[in-house]
């Protein structure tokens, strides 16, 4: 009953105040008023102070700008948002000084929290657009310290970017946009992450900021990883893991999902070049967890991952990349038994689907469907005997486009000989391999006495 009480008398005062004729006396009396209510600082009549000035449609612009910056001012007073209209207000510093000494306390942050917000509870007018845009961008500020990252989106959201009164450079719409996907990134809402990435993307060229540049960036590199392309996610950040802007931890932080994204990635030729690109990186080796580079690794090289290493690596993932694909199965799953698949290729030179299913650990239905699938795609060479139920591996041409990332060990330069494999009859193929083994033995008995190494048997 006091606090309304009080706030009823304070309307009583702002309306007679209102009605002053003289504006600098109007003005002097909004400002006692206001020095008042920071003395000792309760929100219901800092709300109604507030929407008194934020809701009006005939107050006087030169009176509103300069009692309504106070507030603003106050109301941001030590919290890091340095957007308050300060030209308007000629005792800014007298008011960001009264404003630190009225919400310095646990209490006082509360009350500034809840009459930011109460303010925004009336619909605002136009005429104080630049004021109230610094309040939603400290009402942002507030809410993301309490880590509600969807409350400090929106807030950002209702910022009149477009159409509004006042003429907002491009460089303020890219920090604002950017700010919004940051924090819809944080509580995984990259939908609308992305809508918002979209128009910061056709602002990006105007600004040589090496700070907004770097959170374009590593923006891009979430928004890849949430959507599934996994590939660019992982080139992505890599490449902002070098940027010496940032911190030795989150560096590394950014090398270790460069890495997880790249584990992740669909098997083939571009993955192959991004491990090996990982690989020669010596931070993966000395700095991150040994099952990182472990699994990295075995990948690279194509040796089979096991359900062991599978499960110690899925602690690391967050929550999306835990999500089930088509086909069963999470997506690191996926990523496993497609380079599973992968691997039966340098060892195999084929294999039954009852065997494949075996070791992918799914039914011979899904292995003969998952082998297809990259068959299609271009990520597997080999070819299917459906009548035999066996799945044939084919060697890599020498001249295909892809051979520098798969023709050696993930690019390292390890050389490997293969033969080709053709559809014919096994007798045939074994022929081959017995006259192929003799040459090479009959080579290398030539080359030793060559050398001198042993002497020839007498004849």
């Amino acid at each position: 009953m006091h606090d309304d009480a009080a706030t009823t008398e304070l309307q009583d005062r702002l309306a007679e105040t209102l009605a002053i004729s003289n504006q600098k006396d109007r003005i002097t009396a909004y400002l006692s008023t206001l020095e008042t209510l920071l003395a000792a600082p309760q929100t219901a009549q800092l709300v109604a102070f507030g929407q008194h000035f934020t809701t009006s449609t005939t107050m006087a612009m030169v009176v509103g700008r300069r009692v309504l910056g106070s507030l603003v001012i106050a109301l941001a007073a030590g919290t890091g948002v340095d957007r308050a209209p300060a030209e308007d207000v000629e005792d800014a510093a007298k008011w960001a000084a009264l404003g630190q000494q009225a919400f310095a306390t646990d209490a006082g942050a509360e009350v500034r929290r809840d009459a930011v917000d109460g303010i925004f509870e009336a619909e605002t007018s136009g005429w104080c657009d630049e004021q109230t845009t610094t309040l939603r961008h400290l009402q942002s500020h507030l809410l993301a310290t309490e880590e509600d990252w969807v409350g400090a989106a929106r807030a950002l959201q209702r910022i009149p970017l477009e159409g509004g009164s006042r003429l907002i450079a491009d460089d303020e719409k890219l920090a604002v946009y950017m700010r919004i996907v940051r924090y819809l990134l944080e509580c995984d809402e990259w939908g609308q992450a992305q809508t918002y990435f979209s128009r910061a993307s056709l602002l990006v060229h105007t600004t040589a900021d090496t700070e907004t540049l770097l959170n374009f960036r590593l923006c891009q590199a979430k928004l890849f990883d949430f959507s599934g392309r996994l590939n660019e996610a992982a080139q992505r950040y890599h490449e902002v893991s070098f940027d010496a802007m940032i911190d030795d931890d989150d560096r590394m932080a950014i090398l270790k999902a460069a890495v997880t994204a790249a584990v992740l990635a669909p098997a083939g030729p571009q993955r192959s070049r991004m491990l090996a690109a990982l690989n020669r990186d010596e931070r993966v080796h000395t700095g991150l967890p040994p099952h990182l580079s472990s699994i990295l690794r075995k990948m690279l090289l194509d040796y089979i991952v096991r359900a062991e290493e599978v499960a110690e690596f899925s602690k690391g993932l967050q929550d999306h990349q835990k999500a089930t694909v088509e086909g069963g199965g999470t997506v690191l799953d996926r990523a496993v038994r497609e380079h599973n698949v992968g691997a039966c290729s340098k060892v195999y030179d084929n294999i039954s689907f009852d065997a494949l299913a075996a070791l992918l650990n799914v039914d011979a239905d899904a292995a003969e469907v998952m082998a297809r699938k990259m068959i299609e795609q271009g990520r597997l060479r080999a070819w299917i005997d459906q009548p035999l139920h066996l799945l044939y591996f084919e060697a890599r041409n020498p001249h295909d486009t892809d051979a520098d990332a798969q023709g050696t060990a993930g690019g390292l330069g390890v050389e490997r000989v293969e033969k080709p494999v053709e559809p014919v009859s096994w007798t045939e193929r074994w022929d081959d391999r017995i006259r192929a083994a003799s040459l090479k033995v009959e080579s290398i008995a030539e080359t030793i006495i060559a050398k001198g190494l042993v002497s020839p048997m007498p004849a």
